[in-house]
């Protein structure tokens, strides 16, 4: 029995004989599919672009290099997976989806992930403005006392505290560009400029650096940005699966192509000696260099409160104060912004320690978010294919299971898939999602083992 969809359904996805109904919230976005791919390319473009020589070293010139783009397309498999899960299960939202797919466990380990992260890259991101702006400030306005503390307080409740009031992203996308627009001169006048202050010797070109595992989680953390795939989805005009493939995959390669370039720089120049905050490398006299500073700390400005969404979206969900599911006043979901912010406010004043900030979230969270929890998600809610279904073309017995409070699919007992559903497109998908799970259970465990010490 075939169950039909209504007839104001945007789109449809046949999954064992039912149709779902493509999800839509605050009637629909507004953002062409151009301006998300800036909003999901501005995401990845964060502060993770300036530790790239630093993880390229310690992950070795050519391995780094094989890593950087293996972690790209593993991260843009994860973007494009969670929305074929949602709207094939009708959730809109990272926790949902995982609710659906993994049960309890699977939502809470997703929720203690997205906190750890996304509290952890906000905190990064007001750390490198404050290091980038009070630099400045000790540069051209000697005479001022301003603390490094200070700076921080004062920058981010008067120019980033406004941006976190909107429903999601869309209204963000004309500053995301405009924050993607100051890259291009960033990179030009690193390129030009590392040179001048570059060590005298070549650096080595060898195949493994001397902590390859805690450098990959450093590229995790650069590519992190499954936590912003539904924010980014729901601001789409268009939702549909093709819509946000273009926009997704369109970032991801944009972010690819700058990020090898920088890394490439940056390596080439300083070597070993690379700072996790590359403009460290040089001095603060060199004014091309401190344009490049002030540019990034806009860009940085412009880029935190995509990567503050997510955050407040997990606790007001966790919380059940989100007014787009529940029947409670906004007022709720602007308390939990203004306590959440001043936490990272607090926390990115008194933390120092860029480095090991990198690899112990990249490690430790990146790798749980935006590789093993998307391919556990599409292998269990997302796709037909199971080992059963390969070896006798049978799909596994076991149809999904609502999540609770959660309108989804309206399933029922599946028999025999289509033909189509053993495709070797889908065999293939399925493969590179156990793939990832793997690859991403590795980085978590041994890359946290070394990073934290344990394993020196």
């Amino acid at each position: 029995m075939q169950q039909h969809l209504p007839a104001e359904s945007t789109e449809s996805i046949t999954i064992c004989s039912t149709e779902i109904v493509d999800v839509q919230e605050d009637g629909g976005g507004s953002a062409t599919t151009t301006k998300v791919a800036f909003n999901v390319l501005n995401t990845i473009l964060g502060s993770g672009i300036l530790c790239l020589p630093y993880a390229l070293h310690n992950a070795g010139f050519f391995f780094g290099l094989a890593m950087l783009c293996a972690v790209a397309l593993m991260s843009q498999f994860g973007l494009y997976v969670l929305i074929v899960t949602g709207k094939r299960t009708g959730t809109a939202h990272f926790s949902t989806v995982a609710h659906a797919a993994l049960g309890s466990f699977g939502y809470r380990v997703l929720n203690a992930s997205m906190i750890f992260d996304m509290v952890g890259t906000v905190v990064l991101y007001l750390m490198l403005v404050g290091d980038l702006a009070t630099s400045l400030v000790k540069v051209y306005f000697p005479t001022t006392s301003l603390t490094r503390a200070t700076v921080i307080l004062v920058i981010s409740t008067t120019l980033v505290l406004p941006q976190l009031f909107f429903r999601n992203t869309g209204p963000l996308a004309r500053l995301s560009i405009l924050a993607v627009l100051c890259l291009p001169y960033i990179i030009l006048v690193v390129a030009i400029r590392a040179p001048l202050y570059s060590d005298t010797k070549i650096p080595d070109l060898t195949f493994f650096g001397p902590r390859v595992l805690p450098a990959i989680g450093v590229l995790a953390f650069t590519y992190s940005s499954c936590h912003a795939a539904f924010p980014n989805y729901l601001g789409l005009k268009d939702r549909s699966v093709r819509s946000w493939v273009r926009a997704s995959s369109s970032a991801t390669l944009g972010a690819s192509a700058i990020s090898i370039a920088f890394a490439l720089v940056g390596f080439l120049s300083f070597g070993g000696s690379a700072n996790p905050n590359i403009f460290a490398n040089f001095p603060a006299s060199d004014n091309h260099i401190n344009l490049a500073r002030l540019l990034f700390t806009i860009s940085l400005l412009l880029t935190t409160p995509l990567g503050f969404y997510p955050i407040r979206d997990t606790f007001t969900e966790m919380l059940k104060i989100d007014p787009s599911r529940y029947n409670v006043n906004r007022g709720w979901e602007v308390l939990c912004t203004l306590v959440v912010f001043a936490f990272c406010v607090v926390a990115a004043a008194l933390c120092t320690d860029l480095g090991l900030a990198y690899e112990l979230i990249g490690t430790l969270t990146c790798s749980i978010i935006n590789f093993v929890l998307p391919a556990l998600i599409y292998l269990w809610a997302g796709t037909d294919i199971s080992f059963t279904a390969i070896v006798r073309k049978w799909r596994r017995p076991d149809c999904l299971q609502p999540a609770e409070n959660v309108p989804l699919l309206l399933a029922e007992p599946c028999g025999k898939p289509p033909a189509s559903h053993i495709s070797f497109r889908n065999v293939l998908l399925w493969a590179i999602a156990w793939a990832v799970v793997v690859f991403g259970l590795w980085i978590m465990v041994l890359g946290t083992y070394i990073t934290i010490g344990l394993g020196s």
